[in-house]
């Protein structure tokens, strides 16, 4: 078990009325079957479970946690399983995993919503609401196999927070499996609904720890009608930070993304994956990868000169900012497939980095302010890791999001745990500093229990005890999660 504990026995009444409550195909209970749901990407934690379900709707969600609650029975839902802090390795009991259920419901044109399952792979619904004229714009390296129901009981980032917000912002109504097996019916797709406590956000984020969540009412957006998207040498983190500022106040809301690229982030998905070319002779200290996207019809046709009025604008404001002496080079996207090549990069940066070995890998945000300070401790504390780390840093800038991911040079954090317990006490320390958060969009899961415990304020820690206690009073849904 995940955490060190035993797994009781599942009484045989239990185990057969599991069984029948998902038919003969929603159960695996060989080694074998069940390896691939209770294995974690990283290999840091290896889940344990007697029984894995897989149930195909709602009702029989409800019977599952109906029947664990009668008799004790720890569940632990999983999603895509794609998580990096261990928020769905089974600790006991069953593992409810929901990829089955997987329907796009609806989609309402005129309200500009859809409702799905939460087993919907994200790309999947990505095309479904490309297919209707709209964007779903929550976008992720793991796009391809996470699964709705994860990013939203994780609350999911992403590329384009700057512009759309996190998953908690596209988020409208949410179908819930309660503690004991009731089912709370919120699909509404409200934009206002002051009806007292927000349930809704209350259970985004929650990482399934308070309820199920089976289904969703999403956010959809007119998609913008052309892009311009340039990779950019930039002199510093502070030449970032003021080219961010003069992009947006000439743009507005059209920046859909502002990603911090440092180079051993450039150098690792050009070495080691074959679709990513370079994009400059050499690699740069510090880049951005920012994008606008057209908001208008107009800013995306062709002037009487040939010359878009979206690339023109972008093309202005780094000329402007090579004037302001921020910038030292740029690229701009000529073609779809230079586009590509930028985001893939960006975008490969994490299975680049499994390839050259395992990191410690951390997801935190502060006031973007502070990002210049924050990066110049960062430095400065990881030097003096003897004997030093090899550190990737990346991020969503515009949201302060940093993921600073690091090694002790060319060693297994997991062979030399000294040094890597070294690397995370110094981001520990500067996240305390800087009065930041442990976690921007990955969760907590069991990563980062112990400093939620330790940093977050105790009257809001005891609330959401109190919280946990009121909703699932016998701590049957993902228990050891989040909480401690």
């Amino acid at each position: 078990m995940a955490d060190g504990t035993m797994t009781p026995p599942l009484p045989e009444d239990a185990r057969s009325a599991l069984k029948a409550a998902v038919g003969d195909k929603g159960w695996y209970e060989t080694e074998a079957d069940m390896a691939p749901y209770l294995a974690e990407e990283r290999g840091y934690y290896h889940g344990e479970s007697p029984l894995v379900l897989r149930p195909a709707n709602t009702e029989e969600v409800s019977k599952i946690v109906t029947i664990c609650a009668e008799h004790g029975i720890p569940i632990t839902p999983q999603g895509g399983n794609t998580g990096l802090c261990g928020g769905a390795v089974a600790t006991g009991g069953v593992l409810v995993n929901l990829g089955r259920m997987n329907n796009v419901r609806e989609i309402d044109a005129i309200n500009a919503t859809m409702t799905v399952e939460a087993g919907c792979i994200l790309k999947e619904l990505q095309d479904k609401a490309a297919d209707a004229g709209f964007l779903f714009p929550l976008s992720l390296a793991a796009e391809g196999t996470c699964e709705i129901g994860g990013n939203i009981s994780t609350n999911a980032g992403g590329i384009q927070v700057l512009r759309y917000g996190n998953t908690r912002d596209l988020v409208l109504g949410l179908e819930v499996v309660t503690a004991d097996g009731r089912v709370w019916h919120g699909l509404r797709g409200l934009r206002k609904n002051n009806t007292g406590y927000d349930l809704v956000n209350l259970m985004v984020g929650s990482e399934g720890t308070l309820g199920i969540i089976t289904a969703a009412s999403l956010k959809l957006v007119t998609p913008p009608h052309a892009f311009a998207t340039a990779m950019v040498k930039v002199r510093n983190v502070e030449a970032a930070l003021e080219l961010m500022n003069m992009t947006q106040s000439r743009c507005g809301g059209q920046v859909e993304a502002f990603e911090l690229i440092g180079k051993l982030m450039y150098e690792l998905p050009v070495q080691y994956l074959d679709h990513v070319s370079p994009v400059f002779d050499e690699a740069p200290e510090l880049a951005v990868l920012m994008e606008l996207g057209a908001a208008r019809p107009e800013d995306a046709a062709p002037g009487p000169d040939g010359t878009v009025a979206l690339s023109a604008l972008l093309e202005s404001i780094l000329a402007d900012a090579f004037e302001a002496g921020l910038v030292e080079d740029a690229v701009i996207a000529q073609s779809d497939a230079q586009r590509a090549n930028f985001w893939a990069m960006r975008e490969g940066t994490l299975e680049a980095m499994q390839r050259h070995g395992p990191w410690v890998m951390n997801d935190i945000s502060f006031q973007v302010s502070d990002l210049p300070g924050v990066i110049a401790d960062m430095e400065a504390a990881f030097a003096a890791v003897a004997p030093g780390p090899f550190c990737v840093a990346f991020g969503h800038m515009g949201d302060g999001n940093l993921h600073i991911n690091a090694r002790p040079y060319d060693k297994d954090p997991k062979e030399h745990p000294e040094e890597a317990q070294a690397i995370k006490d110094a981001v520990r320390d500067i996240v305390i500093k800087w009065r930041g958060s442990i976690s921007a969009e990955h969760g907590i899961g069991l990563d980062k229990q112990q400093d939620m415990k330790d940093l977050k304020d105790p009257v809001a820690y005891a609330m959401m005890k109190s919280i946990k206690q009121a909703l699932d009073p016998d701590n049957l849904l993902n228990p050891g999660k989040v909480l401690m």
